[in-house]
């Protein structure tokens, strides 16, 4: 308060006291100014937005000044000081922090918190070599089952048909009484999936009076689906139970012909039990089918079902909810009140059985199937989920042998090439990235291995019969080397498959589980090999460990074996290059020639009547 004194008319050698103490009073504040400077600069406070501009704070010693000094009529400054506090305080309240001034503390991770029944599956072993369960000694599968599944050759059940089989069994045991569990199967490739579904189905519907669709299995592709209605119809000989397959391969009118005829007794009638159909083609005939009712559905089966998940085609699953919830709203519309009769008579909704190697965990992406307390199978065990980054997990087959080898890209044919004559791999799949890289592979290793292999490609440019020819061709050992892209990862069942080669490597995990998942299906021994460049090592070995893998082993080639394999490739690219130039020029003329008639075709014109 030193800069507040009023110096008032006095006597001269008093007035000369007050100057000398006033110049004492200014030098005292300057050196405290300076102190308070230097500690600002030493312990700088946080930087804050006020809302207004905050008033001077003043130092303690400024403060405890002795009262005594000051004249009379300058003691109430003390009151002053206790004011500006005050306020100070006020407008401390009204600071805000400005971002990015400090360091950001490193926030604490949150830990995923899953539904019980996702943290705690029913755990399935993925060791196809030991089985334990015979199928003569099991009694909860029916008789006709048995000899159908000994004529097969089928003498033991895999794990997972193991558990799943007498779980599904049992849910429908006390028919509407209670309303069945919803499975979700996550079990390795080749490990018995469909089966599993299958069995039960045939069982719990054998036994029923009336033809109705009671079973609907959906499926991503055409060719999946082919697969599956041909296990359905085989063990379905010895019953009275139909199938149909609904893939797109026939046209419309022909397949509403064979599930649906229409009676002058009871009107329209199902003529199928099984109904297996691709998502597109389902949803076709609930808009276009008369007739076409699912209202006595008792399950539906989603094969392949985060494929499905991830591409809905045509938005089915509304459409299959909409027709089923529409059928039942008619079928109450005899009981508006609610009795003891309508709720015998009501049905429960269909059990959903979900199947995939890779079946997504994430419950949010689970929830748009509408599930009924599920019950999650997967191999798994219950320790794995308390580790969050354990909980993406994906299983291959015990008797699955992965490896993975490095070269430049100069190499890469030379190395393929080493393995299928060299090493004499046969009945190998290969994939690639791209239709034309798949083509061009095609070609070279046929015009470089003439006469010691035979190589053949399967891609979606080929009709289903080519595709199907080319198939057995594989089996009966006519071809020994398949080339194509992960259109052929999915579900499809290709016999005795002993290699699987990735000569690009995939672009995730799940796309590398369905690739490998090609070989060592069914116990059978199987080996696996993605080559990589340099560039590709670290990108791939964090693919592998997003599903759980430890680091796989390294294949070395020494490099004269490269070298002496250098010069019969050079020769067999130049063959190469000129082959595929003329198949592109040949394609360049027909293309000329197509645009050339539809020129030289006149224009029809339409006359009014």
């Amino acid at each position: 308060m030193d800069l507040f004194v009023i110096n008032r008319y006095r006597e001269e050698n008093e007035y000369v006291d007050v100057v000398d103490q006033e110049a004492i009073h200014l030098e005292n504040l300057k050196k405290r100014i300076a102190e308070r400077k230097t500690a600002y600069e030493i312990n700088k406070p946080a930087a804050v937005i006020t809302l207004k501009p905050s008033p001077v704070t003043l130092d303690s010693n400024v403060k405890d000044l002795e009262t005594d000094k000051l004249p009379k009529a300058d003691q109430n400054t003390k009151s002053n000081v206790h004011q500006i506090e005050k306020e100070n305080k006020k407008a401390k309240q009204l600071e805000y922090k400005v971002l990015g001034v400090n360091d950001f503390e490193k926030k604490v991770k949150v830990t995923r918190v899953l539904p019980h029944w996702l943290s705690h599956p029913i755990t399935i072993s993925t060791n196809l070599k030991n089985l334990s369960c015979h199928i003569e000694d099991q009694d909860w599968l029916h008789s006709t089952l048995k000899s159908t599944l000994l004529s097969e050759g089928v003498s033991n059940l895999f794990p997972v048909q193991e558990t799943v089989i007498p779980f599904v069994l049992n849910e429908h045991k006390f028919n509407n009484q209670f309303w069945p569990q919803d499975v979700c199967v996550s079990a390795p490739t080749g490990s018995g999936k469909t089966l599993s579904f299958v069995l039960p189905i045939i069982q719990i519907l054998m036994n029923e009076i009336g033809c109705h669709v009671r079973a609907l299995v959906v499926l991503p592709v055409q060719e999946l689906a082919a697969q599956v209605a041909k296990v359905f119809k085989k063990y379905c000989m010895k019953t009275r139970l139909r199938v149909a397959l609904l893939g797109g391969s026939t046209p419309l009118q022909q397949e509403q012909q064979n599930i649906v005829c229409h009676t002058a007794s009871s009107g329209w009638i199902s003529q199928v039990d099984i109904i297996v159909c691709t998502a597109g083609r389902l949803v076709e005939h609930l808009q276009n089918t008369e007739g076409f009712s699912l209202k006595y559905l008792k399950f539906l089966v989603i094969d392949e079902a985060d494929r499905i998940m991830d591409h809905i085609q045509n938005d089915w699953l509304y459409h299959l909810d909409r027709h089923i919830k529409l059928e039942k709203e008619l079928m109450r519309g005899k009981h508006s009140n609610l009795t003891w009769s309508s709720l015998i008579e009501q049905k429960s909704p269909p059990q959903k059985l979900l199947f995939s190697a890779t079946l997504s965990q994430d419950p949010e992406k689970l929830e748009q199937w509408g599930l009924f307390e599920p019950k999650l199978f997967s191999p798994a065990t219950v320790s794995n989920y308390e580790d969050e980054d354990q909980i993406r997990l994906y299983a291959t087959p015990d008797e699955l042998v992965e490896q993975t080898i490095t070269c430049e890209a100069e190499h890469k044919p030379l190395v393929l090439y080493h393995f299928l004559v060299d090493q004499k791999w046969d009945k190998v799949l290969c994939f690639t990235n791209a239709a034309e890289s798949a083509h061009r592979l095609t070609v070279l290793l046929n015009t470089w291995g003439s006469g010691k292999l035979k190589v053949a490609e399967l891609s979606a440019a080929l009709d289903k019969s080519t595709r199907e020819s080319v198939l057995k061709k594989f089996t009966a050992s006519e071809i020994n080397v398949l080339i194509g892209t992960d259109a052929l990862a999915r579900g499809i069942d290709i016999p005795d498959c002993n290699f699987v080669v990735s000569y690009d490597p995939p672009r995730n995990i799940k796309t590398y589980i369905h690739r490998v998942g090609r070989t060592g299906r069914a116990g059978r021994i199987g080996h696996a090999v993605s080559v990589l460049l340099p560039n590709q090592v670290n990108i791939f070995k964090e693919i592998i460990q997003s599903g759980g893998k430890a680091q796989l082993p390294q294949i070395e080639i020494q490099q004269n074996i490269l070298n002496q394999l250098s010069e019969s490739y050079q020769q067999a690219m130049s063959v190469t290059k000129k082959q595929i130039q003329s198949e592109i020029g040949s394609k360049v003329k027909k293309s000329i020639e197509i645009k050339r008639r539809l020129k030289s075709k006149p224009l029809k014109r339409k006359h009014n009547a």
